[in-house]
Order: C-alpha cells, then sequence, then structure tokens
C-alpha cells in the first residue's frame, strides 16, 4: 500500500507529521515523568496484591466466615453450658436466697453466741454437777434457768433453720464455689457475651458473605484499586505502554541536531564551501557544469528559525574544478551557496532527517553526503528538472565504467508548494529514503561503509529565466540519530 500511496504522491502531511512526532516526544516525557508517580507505584503496589492468588483466598475466607467458627462463639457455648449447669444456677439461687442471708445474719450473731455458750455450758461437767448437787431443789438453781434457756434457744425457728441450712448441700455448693475459678471465670464469660465487642462481632456475623467483604480491609484495598484502574492517567500510561511506540525515540540517539533559531549559521557546525576546498585553497570553487559560484556565505540568509540558500542573477569571479588542467579562474553569471559538517560532525550510519522546501524553478537543489572522496556520494533529495531525485553513487571514478547508481525520480511540484520531511535510514546493508515517513526508495547495493557528513546546496546547471531568479531552497530543521546498541 505504501508504494501505491509513493506512486500516486499521496504523502502524508508534512504538519501531521511534525504534529505527531511532537505528540509522542511529549507523550514520553510525559509517560516517564508518571512512571516514578506515587499513584504509578501504589496502583501497580495494589495489583499486586489485588491479583495474587493470596488475596483471592483471603476473599473467599472473608466471604465464608461463620460465627460458630469464632473464639466468640466458643465463650459462648462455654458460658451457656456453664449457666445450665445445676451447681452453677445452685450457687446464683443460693446467693440470693433468704436462707443464706438469715444464715449469715445468725452466723456470729449475740444470739448463737449465747446459744452456742449455752450448748458448752449445758454439755459439760459443770452442768452435770450442779445438777446433781442440787437435787430436789434443781429447778430454783441458775443451772436449770441456764438449761430452761437452752432449751428455748434450741426450739427457736431461727436457730433451728441456721442448723439445718448449715447442713444442707445448697450452703455447701455455695461455700465451695464462692471465690473460686470457675465462678470467676463464669462472670467474665458473661460480661462478654454482654459487651458490644462480643454483640458487634456477633452482628458481623450475622450479615451476607458480601456485606461481611465490604467491612473487611481487603474490600477497601479492591475498591483502591479499581478506582485508580479507572483513572484516565492509568489507562493513559498502560495504553502507550501496550502500544509500545516509543522505540521510535528510545531506539536512536541524537548525535547532531541544527533549527537555525541563532539568527544565522552556527560557524561551529557549518561550513560554506566544499571540504578540500576549505582545507586544501582556504577558498570556495564550482564543479564542472555548475554555471554559479559559490560565495562564502554571501547566499545564506537566516530569518524565522529558517535558512535559506539563495541562488541569484548576479557576475562572479572564481575557481571550477577542471578534470583535465584542475583548478582554473572563471567568470560566472549567478551565485548561490552551500553549507556542510565537512569539519564539524560525519557519522558512520544512522538516520538524518530534515524539513526542506524546494523552489519552484529549474534550479539544482540539494540535500547529500559525501566521505573524502567524491564516492560515495548519497542524495538524500535532490530537484533537478523538475524532478525529486533520491539515489546513491558509489564505484571508483577512475576506472571506466567503474561509476555505479541507483537513482528513482519523482514528480518535483508538489515538493516545492510546502516543507517536506526527507528521511535516509543507514545501516550496513541497507539504505532507505522516506519523504514524510513514507518510503521511497531501498537499496542494498553501493553501501557506504564510511563515515559520511551532509551537505545542503544550490545552483544553477542548465537554462534558468531571470524572472525565476532569486530563488531559494529553505530548510527548517536537520536531525541526525545514531542507532543504540
Amino acid at each position: 500500500m505504501a508504494s501505491l500511496k509513493v506512486m500516486l504522491g499521496m504523502f502524508p502531511s508534512t504538519a501531521k507529521i511534525e504534529s505527531e512526532e511532537a505528540a509522542l516526544i511529549k507523550d514520553f516525557n510525559d509517560f516517564n515523568e508518571y512512571s516514578n508517580s506515587a499513584e504509578l507505584k501504589r496502583y501497580e503496589e495494589l495489583d499486586k496484591i489485588v491479583n495474587s492468588s493470596e488475596f483471592a483466598e483471603k476473599k473467599k475466607a472473608i466471604k465464608a466466615q461463620k460465627f460458630n467458627g469464632t473464639e466468640e462463639y466458643k465463650k459462648q457455648q462455654e458460658y451457656l453450658k456453664l449457666k445450665k449447669a445445676k451447681h452453677i444456677k445452685n450457687y446464683y439461687q443460693t446467693k440470693s436466697s433468704k436462707e443464706l442471708d438469715e444464715y449469715l445474719k445468725m452466723d456470729g450473731s449475740e444470739e448463737m453466741k449465747k446459744y452456742e455458750k449455752l450448748g458448752e455450758y449445758i454439755n459439760s461437767k459443770e452442768f452435770a454437777e450442779e445438777k446433781q448437787n442440787a437435787g430436789k431443789d434443781y429447778k430454783n438453781s441458775s443451772a436449770y434457768q441456764k438449761e430452761q434457756e437452752y432449751n428455748n434457744l434450741q426450739k427457736s425457728s431461727s436457730i433451728r433453720n441456721y442448723f439445718k441450712f448449715k447442713t444442707s448441700p445448697l450452703l455447701e455448693n455455695y461455700q465451695r464455689l464462692d471465690g473460686s475459678e470457675e465462678i470467676a471465670n463464669y462472670e467474665k464469660l458473661e460480661r462478654f457475651v454482654d459487651s458490644e465487642e462480643f454483640k458487634k462481632v456477633k452482628d458481623y456475623m450475622a450479615l451476607s458473605p458480601q456485606k461481611k467483604y465490604e467491612q473487611s480491609e481487603e474490600y477497601q484495598l479492591e475498591q483502591e484499586y479499581l478506582n485508580l484502574k479507572k483513572s484516565e492517567k492509568i489507562n493513559w500510561y498502560f495504553k502507550l505502554k501496550k502500544q509500545n511506540d516509543f522505540h521510535k525515540i528510545t531506539d536512536w540517539e541524537l548525535t547532531f541536531e541544527d533549527d537555525f533559531t541563532n539568527g544565522k549559521p552556527d560557524s561551529k557546525k557549518w561550513m560554506n564551501n566544499y571540504f578540500w576546498g576549505e582545507v586544501l585553497l582556504k577558498d570556495t570553487y564550482a564543479l564542472p557544469g555548475d554555471m554559479h559560484f559559490y560565495t562564502e556565505g554571501k547566499n545564506i540568509d537566516v530569518q524565522d528559525s529558517i535558512l535559506k540558500i539563495i541562488t541569484k542573477k548576479e557576475e562572479a569571479e572564481g575557481k571550477i574544478w577542471d578534470p583535465v588542467f584542475g583548478f582554473k579562474h572563471q567568470h560566472f553569471n549567478y551565485t548561490s551557496g552551500l553549507i556542510s559538517t565537512g569539519k564539524s560532525f560525519r557519522q558512520k550510519y544512522g538516520k538524518v532527517k530534515t524539513k526542506v522546501r524546494f523552489s519552484g524553478t529549474s534550479l539544482r537543489q540539494a540535500v547529500w553526503m559525501v566521505a573524502e572522496k567524491i564516492l560515495p556520494h548519497v542524495d538524500i533529495a535532490k530537484l533537478e528538472k523538475n524532478k525529486i531525485k533520491m539515489g546513491n553513487f558509489w564505484g571508483n571514478i577512475t576506472e571506466k565504467g567503474g561509476v555505479h547508481k541507483k537513482i528513482t525520480k519523482k514528480g518535483g511540484s508538489k515538493f516545492t508548494s510546502d516543507f517536506f520531511i526527507y528521511t535516509l535510514e543507514w545501516t550496513p546493508d541497507k539504505l532507505i529514503w522516506k519523504i514524510n515517513d513514507l518510503e521511497v526508495m531501498a537499496q542494498t547495493q553501493g553501501i557506504p561503509q564510511e563515515p559520511m557528513y551532509i551537505g545542503f546546496s544550490a545552483g544553477v546547471s542548465g537554462p534558468v529565466s531571470d524572472h525565476q531568479l532569486p530563488a531559494g531552497m529553505e530548510i527548517d530543521w536537520v536531525k541526525i540519530y545514531r542507532k543504540k546498541e
């Protein structure tokens, strides 16, 4: 489909390409910033917890909770068992009984002390002797009076009830349990089953499985996780992560860039003539067939961050290379400009991208790469005779038939109406040319295997009408990348 689009000249909009790239860079920067956010870290922490088998088991266990499986239930059952026990019932019945109350009042009372004292006397040897010695006068004796008092006390209901209760199983049970560990435990259990804590557990256990779960810490964690999962930022992050488009950025390292924002060409990056002219002649020169002379930057202008190479109709004197006689002096009717990174920057393999607008004239305007010698030579994009040409040249210029080339041509009028992004991708075994990210040509022969530098030039190599001049080749920016290992 890409080749059909190329054939039909259906190249994507330059503005769209740049907008998408800017959006990708922004997304990349925002993505990296968000990657370190507390929100994402919390989401990933919760995702690990909530989606673990341990969490699922815990959730299941919470929903499956039954009251009869709790410690509270066990304590309640222990309490109810004790509460039903006869000896516990008897203990509390006795504790609150009238009999115990009367017994405790009688026990140690003056009446009981008197009765016990009289009883000791009546049962003593002293009483027996006094009774015997008194004879017929016994009824008039103090011993008789005491005996009568003792007998009367013994017949009293309070004394009889006291001794009856004292020997009863109820009192024995009460005295055995009162203050015992068993009663202390029972009363502790009773306080527990009457407590708010116990009622809260029992009420909780009466809830439906889902309602139980909704009161758990796990439910709160799950809700926090689900709310984060719905957030636009989280979904945006994982959508970008799944798309995996950032390799377009991360796979490449920017090694050279100029967007011409300084108002003039950066002399640390650009030279205004051919590399060997600068090295050998300290001067500029023209090549065979050139009808123009390259000035020392006079035909280069930068306005609004756009560098323009201007070709003019004006006379000039300068050198031209003659393959037979070498450099010679010549008169020129046109001037133009050239910039290259011959002295500042060269690279072997990578990706070159530049945004250029060619002028709609019959001039020759080109973006190219070259190394130490004339060959290899790569035309990233060249407008000539109203055609856009892309291709590479390789071989040995000194041998007959030693120069090889592969070139593709497209109608050039489209590329003079607007800026287009021209790309060369260069690997050890392949060259790929693109216009606005659409592949135009690929080549696997004559691949350069040495560092090359980039150049931009414009000039006259054929008839041109005076009204077409001056004409400018506009360069918005240039970027060169190296593939990361």
